[in-house]
């Protein structure tokens, strides 16, 4: 009869284990469904984060087939939801105030369906899309070495950049440099980056910018609505917003003389012979003054600075200054002298497209105190500007003080050089 009993009593547990093995069973079917859901729903977020980015990479497609792209052109997704894949996307677009390029919006889409009606899944991107500009940093080069030796040109600890930097070169690190703007090189850091300081980032590998080998659409520019010259010119600029030039080369059609206003479309363009710096046959031009208005300076050959060059107006005036030859800190003068000043500053675009800025005989030289630069450095080579000892003191010409022109991100002194490859390209990119 206990027999009986016991197994009467199991019956209960039984049904009991039963009853708990269900709720299991369901709960863990029910955590699976979820967890299913969960993982579909990060999925379709992907694709409509996906689908944004390739409304932004369409509209690139077809501004860099068309510049003028988004001044003459409606896109077809700016006024209705564009199909793509298993969602849509829409864009906003406007244009920047102060750059070439604009601003977009992008939304991507994905239709998750529940019980037959419409429930979108959706992600939105900001990007700011610009075109490529030498401009768009305090120190551009093509060659981190002195032409013509192939040594290595060093940044060092003490060194302050004040602005963005890219190399299509090996970035040479000793020591403890500061990088206050991001650092981009087309290749990597020799032999590292060791204990440098990168206060907003670094990037390798990526793309280079192409240096033209010549200026010579700036000649076109400088007949066609600027001022031509050819042989040796000088130019000093007024602070009222004159210039006086001279030039006695009878294939000059730019006008010569003092209180003369700025060309009409702001290209002033100098061309010659190769020849000895003082040649009135030579391209070069002989510069320095104050700057109120914008303009551009190129020359054939070089450009000797000979004195400060400044704005009236940091805010308004802008200049660019490009050399097919070297950009030159006047040395000497045509007797031989040395008549570099103690210090001296440069605020301007300045660009060497086949070799270097620096100072004419630098090692040839005491020390000359500091140079000043406000603007932004392009050139084929780095080239020095002084001399220093193993302990870093400096040995002869001049240390560097330099400061990146903000301005310069979004805008440009006239018809500056631009590079082979300047079509436009995704400058920032944010979710919103």
């Amino acid at each position: 009869m206990i027999r009986y009993n016991e197994r009467g009593l199991g019956l209960p547990a039984i049904l009991t284990v039963i009853a708990v093995l269900t709720v299991l069973a369901a709960s863990l079917l029910l955590l699976s469904k979820n967890a299913f859901f969960s993982t579909k729903r990060e999925e379709q977020k992907q694709k409509a984060l996906y689908i944004a980015e390739t409304g932004i990479n369409n509209y690139l497609f077809n501004l860099n087939k068309d510049p003028e792209y988004y001044k003459n052109s409606t896109h077809p997704a700016e006024t209705a939801w564009q199909n793509y894949g298993q969602g849509q996307y829409k864009l906003e677009v406007s244009e920047l105030e102060n750059a070439v390029g604009v601003e977009i919006i992008a939304s991507g889409r994905i239709d998750v369906k529940n019980n037959g009606q419409s429930n979108y899944q959706e992600r939105r991107i900001k990007a700011t899309i610009q075109k490529r500009s030498f401009l768009k940093y305090l120190y551009f080069t093509d060659h981190e070495t002195v032409e013509g030796t192939g040594s290595k040109i060093w940044f060092i600890t003490g060194d302050i950049i004040r602005g963005p930097l890219h190399s299509n070169d090996f970035i040479n690190i000793n020591g403890s440099p500061v990088f206050k703007a991001k650092v981009t090189t087309a290749r990597s850091f020799y032999p590292g980056t060791g204990s440098a300081v990168f206060e907003q980032g670094y990037e390798e590998d990526v793309q280079s910018l192409e240096l033209p080998s010549t200026n010579s659409q700036l000649k076109n520019w400088s007949e066609n609505g600027g001022y031509y010259y050819n042989g040796s010119t000088m130019i000093n600029l007024n602070g009222n917003g004159t210039i006086d030039v001279q030039n006695t080369n009878g294939l000059s059609t730019g006008p010569t003389g003092a209180g003369l206003a700025l060309p009409g479309n702001g290209v002033i363009f100098v061309n010659g012979q190769t020849s000895t710096k003082y040649s009135s046959l030579s391209g070069n031009i002989f510069i320095q003054g104050t700057l109120r208005g914008k303009l551009t300076i190129a020359s054939k050959g070089d450009i000797y600075i000979t004195g400060n060059v400044r704005y009236n107006d940091r805010a308004e005036d802008m200049l660019g200054l490009i050399a097919e030859n070297y950009l030159y800190i006047n040395h000497y003068d045509n007797s031989g002298r040395d008549v570099a000043p103690k210090d001296i500053t440069i605020e301007a675009a300045i660009f060497s497209l086949n070799r270097s800025f620096t100072f004419e005989s630098y090692t040839n030289t005491p020390k000359k105190g500091t140079l000043s630069v406000f603007g932004s450095i392009g050139q084929r080579y780095r080239g020095p500007v002084g001399t220093f000892n193993n302990g870093g003191q400096p040995v002869s010409g001049y240390i560097k003080d330099y400061d990146y022109d903000q301005r310069m991100q979004f805008n440009e002194p006239p018809h500056f050089i631009e590079p082979l490859n300047s079509g436009f390209y995704v400058s920032n990119w944010e979710e919103i």
